[in-house]
């Protein structure tokens, strides 16, 4: 299935952030945000052929799943950082509350939390900036990349 992908920065102002998740709600598509960083010269961080993840420039994806049988189904929110394994206690304080369980926390292939269908546009963009801002080694510039996949429609 082919995607269209934009890409926009923000800080401050969460307005277009947000209409770009609640517009890949129900199975639409997927995001992903990424912290600016002083470093211009550093690459997106990625998992490399053999399964481990590369240093570079941590990334939070919202993945979202169309519903089944009419019914509304949970989605998930990945983080590839290069720090390893986050951990348990320090994942639940950096959720502050947001009820997302961890389905995976592995020290190369990053962590992944299940976001609940009932989940708010804004939370979720909250998990992911902090998350991708916190586990981010690099000196940070201020905002964030937003890259929106909008999955196309098959007729």
């Amino acid at each position: 299935m082919s995607a269209t992908k934009s890409e926009f920065y923000f800080s401050e102002d969460r307005s277009e952030a947000l209409a770009a998740i609640e517009s890949i709600a129900g199975g639409k598509g997927w995001c992903n945000i990424l912290p600016r960083i002083v470093d211009d010269d550093v690459p997106d961080i990625h998992i490399n052929f053999i399964g481990w993840t590369n240093r570079g420039i941590t990334k939070a994806s919202f993945v979202t799943e169309a519903p089944k049988n009419a019914q509304p189904q949970p989605s998930s929110l990945g983080v590839l950082h290069s720090g390893g394994r986050v951990g348990r206690a320090r994942v639940t304080a950096m959720l502050e509350g947001a009820p997302y369980s961890i389905r995976q926390d592995h020290s190369q292939r990053g962590l992944i939390l299940i976001v609940p269908p009932s989940a708010a546009s804004s939370e979720v963009l909250d998990v992911m900036c902090r998350f991708s801002s916190e586990l981010c080694e690099y000196e940070r510039a201020g905002g964030w990349r937003f890259e929106l996949f909008e999955r196309e429609e098959r007729i």
